[in-house]
């Protein structure tokens, strides 16, 4: 197969037929290059983006990788074919790939290694498990663990777990400062700048962490506006101060096999930092399951959580494993 790099995306997009929705994936997540894959008869076989000068891992020049797509025709001596390309990447001064990783942790990342019972819930990154033996083929290696979570039938036991986690909280003197405040009569736009900066705080230690312009934020957040229950966006405050966040969507992918959803998806938690370690998590995880319970929802699932995070240990608390997911490392 041959590959044709194109370095300037405006290129890519002028001479190939690509739809509006890939158009602005392509605008979100700025690929540096994206490479096209072209059988004998430049059919188109296959592609990928990369993402170049991103922060060194290990003191390494590191590229990520991501979107890696192979027609199932073309299955075949695929490793010739990254060789050659991972041959050009050493090359030009690439020490490490990471993937699969669009551009940003912002963005879609990590492959399903473990799929569980269940289909795949919305926004959840997935793959043919094809795309897991061809990193493992090509010499990749597990760089970092992910997991998700459901409480199923809301749990009485798992509820009780959070319950009695909330009960110990009101024993301490901050606790009759804290209210909640939902999102439900506020404008989106307004609401996202508002936890913009408690977004970046919360979020700035997390592993290969990489700031993201208030801008790109905004679009990014705001492209699910037609999917965001605004109800289900509940904001944390200790006094007068905005300290967290609890960001839920309905799992709209059950309208694919249900009548109705039934499940509400816990995508991000966010937490000021200073208030790490005193159950401010809990709080907002216990009145987002309230409010789904409330609104006639019977699972809840914990979404993406790194093994090593906190949110891990809160999720596996409040919910038995559903999915595992990996990251993957390759050293040119």
């Amino acid at each position: 197969m041959k590959i044709k790099r194109y370095k300037e995306i405006q290129k890519y997009v002028i001479e190939n037929n690509i739809s509006h929705e890939e158009l602005q994936k392509i605008m979100i997540e700025r690929p540096s290059e994206i490479m096209i894959f072209m059988d004998e008869n430049n059919n188109i076989a296959g592609s990928l983006h990369l993402w170049h000068n991103r922060p060194d891992y290990n003191g390494r020049k590191t590229s990520y990788i991501g979107n890696v797509n192979i027609h199932e025709k073309y299955r075949k001596d695929e490793e010739q074919l990254f060789n050659k390309i991972f041959e050009e990447l050493k090359k030009e001064g690439i020490e490490t790939i990471i993937g699969p990783l669009n551009g940003t942790t912002w963005n879609t990342y990590r492959y399903v290694t473990d799929k569980g019972h269940r289909s795949p819930f919305l926004m959840e990154p997935w793959n043919e498990d094809y795309y897991v033996e061809l990193f493992e083929k090509l010499g990749f290696k597990p760089l970092a663990y992910y997991i998700s979570t459901i409480m199923e039938n809301m749990n009485p036991v798992q509820r009780g777990h959070l319950s009695k986690k909330i009960e110990k909280l009101k024993k301490f003197d901050y606790y009759k400062d804290i209210t909640v405040k939902s999102a439900e009569n506020e404008d989106l736009l307004v609401v996202l700048n508002k936890v913009y900066d408690l977004t970046i705080e919360a979020f700035k230690n997390n592993f290969l962490y990489c700031e993201l312009d208030r801008e790109i934020f905004l679009k990014m957040y705001m492209s699910y506006e037609d999917k965001i229950v605004k109800k289900f966006f509940k904001m944390l405050y200790l006094k007068d101060e905005l300290i967290g966040y609890v960001f839920g969507i309905p799992d709209y992918a059950e309208l694919q096999y249900k009548e109705k959803v039934e499940t509400m998806i816990l995508k991000t938690i966010a937490i000021s930092p200073k208030y790490n370690g005193k159950g401010m998590g809990y709080i907002l995880i216990d009145e987002l399951v309230k409010e789904a319970e409330h609104s006639g929802y019977k699972n809840v699932i914990y979404a993406l959580m790194h093994e090593k995070n906190i949110s891990k240990n809160i999720g596996s608390l409040l919910g038995d494993e559903l999915r595992r997911y990996a990251l993957f490392i390759k050293e040119l």
